[in-house]
Protein backbone atom coordinates (compact mmCIF):
# COMPACT_ATOMS: atom_id res chain seq x y z
CA UNK A 1 0.00 0.00 0.00
CA UNK A 2 2.42 2.32 1.03
CA UNK A 3 4.22 1.94 -2.58
CA UNK A 4 1.12 2.81 -4.04
CA UNK A 5 0.84 5.66 -2.26
CA UNK A 6 4.23 6.80 -3.43
CA UNK A 7 3.58 6.17 -6.88
CA UNK A 8 0.34 7.96 -6.59
CA UNK A 9 1.96 10.84 -4.90
CA UNK A 10 4.77 11.02 -7.99
CA UNK A 11 1.93 10.82 -10.48
CA UNK A 12 0.04 13.62 -8.96
CA UNK A 13 3.35 15.99 -8.88
CA UNK A 14 4.15 15.07 -12.59
CA UNK A 15 0.11 15.72 -13.46
CA UNK A 16 0.26 19.41 -11.95
CA UNK A 17 3.21 20.04 -13.84
CA UNK A 18 1.50 18.86 -16.83
CA UNK A 19 -1.50 20.93 -16.28
CA UNK A 20 0.45 24.18 -15.52
CA UNK A 21 1.24 24.43 -19.06
CA UNK A 22 -2.59 24.27 -20.47
CA UNK A 23 -2.56 27.88 -19.57
CA UNK A 24 -5.35 29.43 -17.52
CA UNK A 25 -8.38 27.49 -18.94
CA UNK A 26 -7.74 24.65 -16.82
CA UNK A 27 -7.42 26.80 -13.44
CA UNK A 28 -10.47 26.03 -11.72
CA UNK A 29 -9.65 22.34 -12.17
CA UNK A 30 -6.42 22.41 -11.24
CA UNK A 31 -7.53 24.34 -7.89
CA UNK A 32 -9.34 21.34 -7.15
CA UNK A 33 -6.46 19.03 -7.66
CA UNK A 34 -3.97 21.05 -6.01
CA UNK A 35 -6.20 21.10 -2.71
CA UNK A 36 -6.74 17.64 -2.61
CA UNK A 37 -3.89 16.71 -3.82
CA UNK A 38 -2.28 18.67 -0.86
CA UNK A 39 -3.72 16.26 1.86
CA UNK A 40 -3.22 13.14 -0.03
CA UNK A 41 1.23 13.77 -1.25
CA UNK A 42 1.56 15.70 2.37
CA UNK A 43 2.64 19.11 0.64
CA UNK A 44 0.24 21.74 2.31
CA UNK A 45 1.88 24.44 -0.05
CA UNK A 46 0.63 22.93 -2.99
CA UNK A 47 -1.53 25.03 -4.77
CA UNK A 48 -2.49 26.67 -8.09
CA UNK A 49 -2.09 30.90 -7.73
CA UNK A 50 -3.90 32.63 -10.52
CA UNK A 51 -4.23 35.92 -8.86
CA UNK A 52 -2.39 38.76 -10.44
CA UNK A 53 -1.77 37.39 -13.53
CA UNK A 54 -2.79 38.02 -17.48
CA UNK A 55 -5.11 35.89 -18.87
CA UNK A 56 -2.78 34.53 -21.01
CA UNK A 57 -0.40 33.91 -18.11
CA UNK A 58 -0.59 30.56 -15.45
CA UNK A 59 1.58 29.73 -12.28
CA UNK A 60 1.67 27.16 -9.37
CA UNK A 61 3.63 26.66 -6.70
CA UNK A 62 5.04 22.97 -4.87
CA UNK A 63 6.48 22.29 -1.85
CA UNK A 64 9.72 23.11 -1.16
CA UNK A 65 9.38 26.42 -2.34
CA UNK A 66 9.34 25.73 -5.94
CA UNK A 67 7.57 28.06 -8.71
CA UNK A 68 6.11 26.86 -11.94
CA UNK A 69 5.28 29.66 -14.48
CA UNK A 70 4.46 30.40 -17.86
CA UNK A 71 3.55 33.57 -19.43
CA UNK A 72 3.58 35.89 -22.56
CA UNK A 73 5.43 38.27 -19.92
CA UNK A 74 6.90 37.45 -16.98
CA UNK A 75 7.03 40.31 -14.17
CA UNK A 76 8.50 40.86 -10.91
CA UNK A 77 8.50 44.70 -10.19
CA UNK A 78 10.46 46.73 -8.22
CA UNK A 79 10.82 46.45 -4.74
CA UNK A 80 8.71 43.12 -4.84
CA UNK A 81 10.35 39.86 -3.23
CA UNK A 82 9.80 36.64 -4.06
CA UNK A 83 11.02 33.80 -2.25
CA UNK A 84 11.12 30.48 -4.45
CA UNK A 85 12.98 28.99 -6.91
CA UNK A 86 11.03 29.79 -10.33
CA UNK A 87 10.76 27.85 -13.44
CA UNK A 88 9.92 30.30 -16.20
CA UNK A 89 8.75 29.30 -19.58
CA UNK A 90 7.79 32.91 -21.65
CA UNK A 91 8.31 35.05 -23.99
CA UNK A 92 9.48 38.20 -22.25
CA UNK A 93 11.16 38.33 -18.57
CA UNK A 94 11.55 41.64 -17.04
CA UNK A 95 13.07 40.96 -13.31
CA UNK A 96 13.54 44.42 -11.59
CA UNK A 97 12.44 43.38 -8.00
CA UNK A 98 14.20 40.13 -5.89
CA UNK A 99 14.29 36.82 -6.56
CA UNK A 100 14.92 35.45 -3.45
CA UNK A 101 16.15 31.92 -5.08
CA UNK A 102 16.87 30.25 -8.03
CA UNK A 103 15.87 31.18 -11.73
CA UNK A 104 15.81 28.62 -14.13
CA UNK A 105 14.16 30.42 -17.06
CA UNK A 106 13.26 29.79 -21.14
CA UNK A 107 12.96 33.00 -22.79
CA UNK A 108 12.84 34.99 -26.03
CA UNK A 109 13.85 38.34 -24.68
CA UNK A 110 14.91 38.74 -20.86
CA UNK A 111 16.07 41.58 -18.39
CA UNK A 112 17.58 41.24 -15.29
CA UNK A 113 17.22 44.57 -13.48
CA UNK A 114 16.94 43.61 -10.17
CA UNK A 115 18.34 40.91 -8.47
CA UNK A 116 18.49 37.03 -8.54
CA UNK A 117 20.06 35.68 -4.59
CA UNK A 118 20.93 31.95 -6.30
CA UNK A 119 21.97 30.16 -9.21
CA UNK A 120 20.68 31.98 -12.55
CA UNK A 121 20.46 29.10 -15.59
CA UNK A 122 18.91 30.65 -18.54
CA UNK A 123 17.88 29.86 -22.50
CA UNK A 124 16.74 32.17 -24.49
CA UNK A 125 17.35 34.65 -27.53
CA UNK A 126 18.38 38.19 -25.88
CA UNK A 127 19.34 38.05 -22.22
CA UNK A 128 20.51 41.57 -20.79
CA UNK A 129 21.98 41.55 -16.97
CA UNK A 130 22.24 45.26 -15.62
CA UNK A 131 21.18 43.85 -11.59
CA UNK A 132 22.88 41.57 -9.56
CA UNK A 133 23.07 37.92 -9.69
CA UNK A 134 24.53 36.44 -5.86
CA UNK A 135 25.92 32.81 -7.70
CA UNK A 136 26.34 31.44 -10.51
CA UNK A 137 25.57 32.23 -14.15
CA UNK A 138 24.82 29.60 -16.81
CA UNK A 139 23.30 30.93 -20.13
CA UNK A 140 22.70 29.69 -23.33
CA UNK A 141 21.51 32.43 -26.08
CA UNK A 142 22.30 34.39 -29.17
CA UNK A 143 22.99 37.70 -27.35
CA UNK A 144 24.08 38.32 -24.29
CA UNK A 145 25.12 41.43 -22.15
CA UNK A 146 26.30 41.43 -18.58
CA UNK A 147 26.39 45.30 -17.49
CA UNK A 148 25.58 44.21 -13.83
CA UNK A 149 27.23 42.05 -11.49
CA UNK A 150 28.09 38.23 -11.34
CA UNK A 151 29.39 37.26 -7.78
CA UNK A 152 29.77 33.82 -8.70
CA UNK A 153 30.86 31.92 -11.91
CA UNK A 154 29.68 32.41 -15.76
CA UNK A 155 29.19 29.75 -17.85
CA UNK A 156 28.07 30.92 -21.27
CA UNK A 157 27.39 30.59 -24.77
CA UNK A 158 26.47 32.96 -26.79
CA UNK A 159 26.73 34.27 -30.75
CA UNK A 160 27.91 37.36 -29.39
CA UNK A 161 28.86 37.72 -25.68
CA UNK A 162 30.07 41.26 -24.49
CA UNK A 163 30.96 42.61 -20.82
CA UNK A 164 30.19 46.16 -20.86
CA UNK A 165 32.64 48.83 -18.73
CA UNK A 166 30.23 48.76 -15.76
CA UNK A 167 29.89 45.00 -15.77
CA UNK A 168 31.82 42.82 -13.23
CA UNK A 169 31.89 38.90 -13.20
CA UNK A 170 33.62 38.40 -9.57
CA UNK A 171 34.62 34.91 -10.02
CA UNK A 172 35.68 32.83 -13.22
CA UNK A 173 34.35 32.58 -16.54
CA UNK A 174 34.13 29.26 -19.39
CA UNK A 175 32.65 30.60 -22.27
CA UNK A 176 32.50 30.19 -26.25
CA UNK A 177 30.68 32.76 -28.55
CA UNK A 178 30.97 33.78 -32.04
CA UNK A 179 32.05 37.77 -31.52
CA UNK A 180 33.41 37.72 -27.28
CA UNK A 181 33.99 41.61 -26.62
CA UNK A 182 35.29 41.88 -22.68
CA UNK A 183 35.41 45.31 -21.52
CA UNK A 184 34.68 45.27 -17.93
CA UNK A 185 36.18 43.23 -14.97
CA UNK A 186 36.52 39.39 -14.80
CA UNK A 187 38.10 38.62 -11.23
CA UNK A 188 38.93 35.28 -11.71
CA UNK A 189 40.30 33.32 -14.36
CA UNK A 190 39.17 33.42 -17.92
CA UNK A 191 38.77 30.76 -20.82
CA UNK A 192 37.03 31.53 -23.47
CA UNK A 193 36.96 30.25 -27.09
CA UNK A 194 35.18 32.39 -30.02
CA UNK A 195 35.57 33.32 -33.69
CA UNK A 196 36.98 36.91 -32.80
CA UNK A 197 38.23 38.47 -29.00
CA UNK A 198 37.99 41.80 -28.19
CA UNK A 199 39.82 42.22 -24.89
CA UNK A 200 39.48 46.28 -23.05
CA UNK A 201 39.15 45.24 -19.78
CA UNK A 202 40.55 43.32 -16.54
CA UNK A 203 40.96 39.69 -16.57
CA UNK A 204 42.58 39.16 -12.50
CA UNK A 205 43.64 35.75 -13.19
CA UNK A 206 44.99 33.85 -15.81
CA UNK A 207 43.56 34.00 -19.44
CA UNK A 208 43.17 31.52 -21.88
CA UNK A 209 41.83 32.58 -25.07
CA UNK A 210 41.31 30.34 -28.17
CA UNK A 211 40.03 32.56 -31.63
CA UNK A 212 39.90 31.05 -35.25
CA UNK A 213 39.77 35.41 -36.15
CA UNK A 214 42.44 36.72 -34.00
CA UNK A 215 42.73 38.82 -30.65
CA UNK A 216 42.97 42.41 -30.39
CA UNK A 217 43.90 44.08 -27.42
CA UNK A 218 42.30 47.96 -26.33
CA UNK A 219 44.37 50.66 -24.35
CA UNK A 220 42.44 49.59 -20.96
CA UNK A 221 43.62 45.81 -21.63
CA UNK A 222 45.15 44.09 -18.78
CA UNK A 223 45.61 40.37 -17.58
CA UNK A 224 46.97 39.88 -14.09
CA UNK A 225 48.42 36.02 -14.54
CA UNK A 226 49.66 34.37 -17.50
CA UNK A 227 48.27 34.59 -20.96
CA UNK A 228 47.69 31.45 -23.50
CA UNK A 229 46.65 32.18 -26.76
CA UNK A 230 46.25 30.28 -30.01
CA UNK A 231 44.77 31.93 -33.22
CA UNK A 232 45.54 31.82 -36.92
CA UNK A 233 48.51 34.18 -36.65
CA UNK A 234 50.45 35.63 -33.76
CA UNK A 235 49.76 38.83 -31.68
CA UNK A 236 52.05 40.59 -29.56
CA UNK A 237 49.80 42.60 -26.87
CA UNK A 238 51.27 45.60 -25.56
CA UNK A 239 53.72 46.17 -23.04
CA UNK A 240 52.72 46.30 -19.73
CA UNK A 241 49.25 43.99 -20.82
CA UNK A 242 50.41 40.70 -18.93
CA UNK A 243 51.54 40.46 -15.67
CA UNK A 244 52.37 37.08 -16.18
CA UNK A 245 53.76 34.81 -19.29
CA UNK A 246 52.71 35.15 -22.69
CA UNK A 247 52.11 31.64 -24.84
CA UNK A 248 51.10 31.05 -28.45
CA UNK A 249 50.09 28.26 -30.36
CA UNK A 250 48.79 28.33 -34.03
CA UNK A 251 45.34 27.18 -34.47
CA UNK A 252 44.90 24.09 -37.15
CA UNK A 253 41.39 24.30 -38.00
CA UNK A 254 41.74 21.75 -40.40
CA UNK A 255 43.30 19.04 -37.94
CA UNK A 256 40.97 17.64 -35.50
CA UNK A 257 41.62 16.10 -32.56
CA UNK A 258 42.83 13.05 -32.29
CA UNK A 259 41.60 10.26 -30.08
CA UNK A 260 42.54 6.71 -28.71
CA UNK A 261 40.26 4.37 -27.96
CA UNK A 262 42.38 1.14 -27.45
CA UNK A 263 40.80 -0.83 -24.93
CA UNK A 264 41.94 -3.68 -23.15
CA UNK A 265 41.15 -6.42 -24.66
CA UNK A 266 38.12 -8.40 -23.06
CA UNK A 267 36.93 -5.45 -21.47
CA UNK A 268 33.75 -4.93 -24.39
CA UNK A 269 32.64 -8.28 -22.38
CA UNK A 270 33.14 -6.34 -18.86
CA UNK A 271 30.66 -4.00 -19.92
CA UNK A 272 28.56 -6.44 -21.65
CA UNK A 273 27.93 -8.30 -18.21
CA UNK A 274 27.94 -5.36 -16.24
CA UNK A 275 24.68 -3.97 -18.71
CA UNK A 276 23.51 -7.47 -18.51
CA UNK A 277 23.41 -7.20 -14.58
CA UNK A 278 21.96 -3.95 -14.28
CA UNK A 279 19.26 -5.15 -16.39
CA UNK A 280 18.65 -8.42 -14.42
CA UNK A 281 18.51 -6.22 -11.07
CA UNK A 282 16.37 -3.89 -12.26
CA UNK A 283 13.91 -6.11 -14.12
CA UNK A 284 13.39 -8.18 -11.58
CA UNK A 285 12.56 -5.26 -9.49
CA UNK A 286 9.92 -3.90 -11.69
CA UNK A 287 8.43 -7.64 -12.55
CA UNK A 288 7.92 -8.32 -8.67
CA UNK A 289 6.39 -5.22 -8.21
CA UNK A 290 4.08 -5.91 -10.99
CA UNK A 291 3.62 -9.70 -12.09
CA UNK A 292 -0.30 -9.05 -12.51
CA UNK A 293 0.77 -6.46 -15.28
CA UNK A 294 3.57 -8.15 -16.82
CA UNK A 295 1.38 -11.37 -17.22
CA UNK A 296 -1.35 -9.24 -18.59
CA UNK A 297 1.38 -7.11 -20.89
CA UNK A 298 3.26 -10.63 -21.78
CA UNK A 299 -0.17 -12.32 -22.87
CA UNK A 300 -1.33 -9.24 -25.86
CA UNK A 301 2.27 -9.91 -27.13
CA UNK A 302 1.71 -13.65 -27.26
CA UNK A 303 -1.76 -13.10 -28.98
CA UNK A 304 -1.20 -10.56 -30.87
CA UNK A 305 2.64 -9.94 -31.69
CA UNK A 306 2.28 -8.17 -35.09
CA UNK A 307 -0.26 -5.53 -34.13
CA UNK A 308 1.96 -4.77 -30.78
CA UNK A 309 4.54 -4.36 -33.25
CA UNK A 310 3.26 -2.06 -35.74
CA UNK A 311 1.89 -0.04 -33.17
CA UNK A 312 4.54 0.23 -31.23
CA UNK A 313 6.81 0.79 -34.37
CA UNK A 314 4.18 3.90 -35.21
CA UNK A 315 4.45 5.17 -31.14
CA UNK A 316 8.65 4.47 -31.56
CA UNK A 317 8.99 7.18 -34.55
CA UNK A 318 5.89 9.58 -33.71
CA UNK A 319 6.33 10.49 -30.01
CA UNK A 320 9.83 12.46 -30.34
CA UNK A 321 8.32 14.08 -33.35
CA UNK A 322 5.59 15.26 -30.96
CA UNK A 323 7.44 16.00 -28.07
CA UNK A 324 10.25 17.90 -29.80
CA UNK A 325 7.37 20.09 -31.85
CA UNK A 326 6.14 20.86 -28.11
CA UNK A 327 9.50 21.76 -26.78
CA UNK A 328 9.62 24.10 -29.40
CA UNK A 329 6.45 26.00 -28.21
CA UNK A 330 5.75 27.84 -25.23
CA UNK A 331 2.86 26.37 -23.80
CA UNK A 332 3.37 22.79 -23.98
CA UNK A 333 7.04 22.86 -22.89
CA UNK A 334 6.17 21.15 -19.70
CA UNK A 335 3.87 18.24 -21.42
CA UNK A 336 6.21 17.77 -23.93
CA UNK A 337 9.12 17.12 -21.21
CA UNK A 338 6.95 14.91 -19.01
CA UNK A 339 6.02 12.77 -22.50
CA UNK A 340 9.62 12.54 -23.48
CA UNK A 341 10.30 11.16 -20.09
CA UNK A 342 7.69 8.67 -20.74
CA UNK A 343 8.73 7.82 -23.87
CA UNK A 344 12.29 7.22 -22.55
CA UNK A 345 11.14 5.21 -19.58
CA UNK A 346 9.13 2.45 -21.97
CA UNK A 347 11.80 2.47 -24.13
CA UNK A 348 14.02 1.35 -21.14
CA UNK A 349 11.34 -1.38 -19.55
CA UNK A 350 10.02 -2.57 -22.44
CA UNK A 351 12.77 -5.14 -23.09
CA UNK A 352 11.48 -6.93 -19.70
CA UNK A 353 8.17 -7.73 -20.90
CA UNK A 354 9.94 -8.92 -24.28
CA UNK A 355 11.82 -11.19 -21.85
CA UNK A 356 8.89 -12.08 -19.98
CA UNK A 357 7.23 -13.19 -23.19
CA UNK A 358 10.03 -14.82 -24.83
CA UNK A 359 11.10 -16.91 -21.32
CA UNK A 360 7.35 -18.02 -20.86
CA UNK A 361 7.04 -19.34 -24.88
CA UNK A 362 10.26 -21.10 -23.76
CA UNK A 363 8.93 -22.49 -20.57
CA UNK A 364 5.62 -23.27 -22.02
CA UNK A 365 6.92 -25.94 -25.19
CA UNK A 366 9.20 -27.47 -21.98
CA UNK A 367 5.94 -28.22 -20.54
CA UNK A 368 6.40 -25.91 -17.94
CA UNK A 369 2.94 -23.15 -17.16
CA UNK A 370 3.33 -22.34 -13.44
CA UNK A 371 6.76 -20.55 -13.59
CA UNK A 372 6.88 -17.01 -11.39
CA UNK A 373 7.22 -14.12 -13.61
CA UNK A 374 10.78 -13.19 -12.95
CA UNK A 375 12.44 -16.14 -13.47
CA UNK A 376 10.91 -16.49 -16.45
CA UNK A 377 11.66 -13.03 -17.70
CA UNK A 378 15.55 -13.53 -16.60
CA UNK A 379 15.60 -16.26 -18.94
CA UNK A 380 14.39 -14.39 -22.14
CA UNK A 381 16.05 -11.16 -20.77
CA UNK A 382 19.26 -13.10 -21.04
CA UNK A 383 17.92 -14.36 -24.64
CA UNK A 384 17.47 -10.58 -25.75
CA UNK A 385 21.28 -9.39 -24.65
CA UNK A 386 22.63 -12.61 -26.33
CA UNK A 387 20.54 -11.53 -29.66
CA UNK A 388 21.67 -8.13 -28.96
CA UNK A 389 25.36 -9.04 -29.27
CA UNK A 390 24.78 -9.89 -32.49
CA UNK A 391 26.64 -6.90 -35.19
CA UNK A 392 24.59 -4.53 -37.10
CA UNK A 393 21.09 -7.08 -36.68
CA UNK A 394 21.22 -7.22 -32.93
CA UNK A 395 21.82 -3.36 -32.36
CA UNK A 396 18.29 -2.93 -34.95
CA UNK A 397 17.06 -5.59 -32.97
CA UNK A 398 17.75 -3.54 -29.63
CA UNK A 399 17.51 -0.26 -30.43
CA UNK A 400 13.69 -0.58 -32.82
CA UNK A 401 12.39 -4.08 -33.01
CA UNK A 402 12.26 -4.72 -28.88
CA UNK A 403 11.30 -1.50 -27.49
CA UNK A 404 8.50 -1.02 -30.60
CA UNK A 405 7.05 -4.39 -29.59
CA UNK A 406 7.32 -3.36 -25.90
CA UNK A 407 5.43 -0.03 -26.28
CA UNK A 408 2.75 -1.30 -28.72
CA UNK A 409 1.81 -4.54 -26.15
CA UNK A 410 1.95 -1.70 -23.20
CA UNK A 411 -0.12 0.88 -25.32
CA UNK A 412 -3.26 -1.96 -25.73
CA UNK A 413 -3.50 -2.54 -22.37
CA UNK A 414 -6.71 -1.04 -20.38
CA UNK A 415 -5.12 0.96 -17.97
CA UNK A 416 -4.02 3.38 -20.65
CA UNK A 417 -8.10 4.06 -22.15
CA UNK A 418 -6.32 3.22 -25.61
CA UNK A 419 -6.97 -0.18 -25.96
CA UNK A 420 -10.66 0.28 -27.39
CA UNK A 421 -8.64 2.78 -30.28
CA UNK A 422 -6.70 -0.67 -31.04
CA UNK A 423 -9.98 -2.54 -31.97
CA UNK A 424 -12.27 -2.89 -35.01
CA UNK A 425 -16.07 -2.11 -35.16
CA UNK A 426 -18.15 -4.88 -36.69
CA UNK A 427 -20.63 -3.01 -38.68
CA UNK A 428 -24.12 -2.99 -38.50
CA UNK A 429 -26.81 -3.62 -41.22
CA UNK A 430 -27.08 0.20 -42.01
CA UNK A 431 -23.05 -0.28 -43.02
CA UNK A 432 -22.09 1.37 -39.58
CA UNK A 433 -20.25 0.09 -36.89
CA UNK A 434 -22.56 -1.09 -33.70
CA UNK A 435 -19.95 0.82 -31.14
CA UNK A 436 -17.31 2.97 -31.41
CA UNK A 437 -13.71 2.80 -29.88
CA UNK A 438 -13.38 4.52 -26.89
CA UNK A 439 -17.68 4.63 -26.55
CA UNK A 440 -19.61 3.21 -23.86
CA UNK A 441 -18.95 -0.36 -23.02
CA UNK A 442 -21.22 -2.80 -21.01
CA UNK A 443 -19.39 -5.70 -18.79
CA UNK A 444 -18.56 -8.75 -20.17
CA UNK A 445 -15.92 -10.33 -22.08
CA UNK A 446 -12.32 -8.52 -23.06
CA UNK A 447 -12.94 -6.52 -26.20
CA UNK A 448 -17.05 -6.72 -26.12
CA UNK A 449 -18.69 -3.29 -26.24
CA UNK A 450 -21.93 -2.22 -27.12
CA UNK A 451 -23.53 1.08 -26.96
CA UNK A 452 -25.83 2.25 -24.28
CA UNK A 453 -29.39 3.10 -25.33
Amino acid sequence: MERRIAGLKALLVIALVAAAAAGPAQAAMMQVTGTVGSTLIGLPDLKVDMDGMDPDEGQFSVGGGMLFAQASRYLIPEGETRSNDLYLWAQMLDLDGTLDGDLIAWFQTGAIRGRVTEDATIFGQDVRITGEIDDDLRVFCQNLWIDGTVKGDVLGFAANMTVSESGVIEGDVMGAGGVVVVDGDIEGDARVGAGTITLNGAIAGNADLQTDGGISFGPDASVGGDLSYSGPTQVTPPEGVVAGSVSYSRAKPDEGPEFDFDLPEGLGVFFWVMRLIMAVVAGSVIIAFTKDHARRTAETMRRKPLKSLGIGFIAFICVPIIAFIGMLLVLPFMLAVVLGLAYLIAIYIAKFYVGLWIGNLILRRSGRTDVSPVPAMLLGLLIVYLVTAIPIAGTLIGMVIIPALGIGALLQRRETGLNGAFESSSPSPEGLPESFPGGPTTSGSEGASSTEG
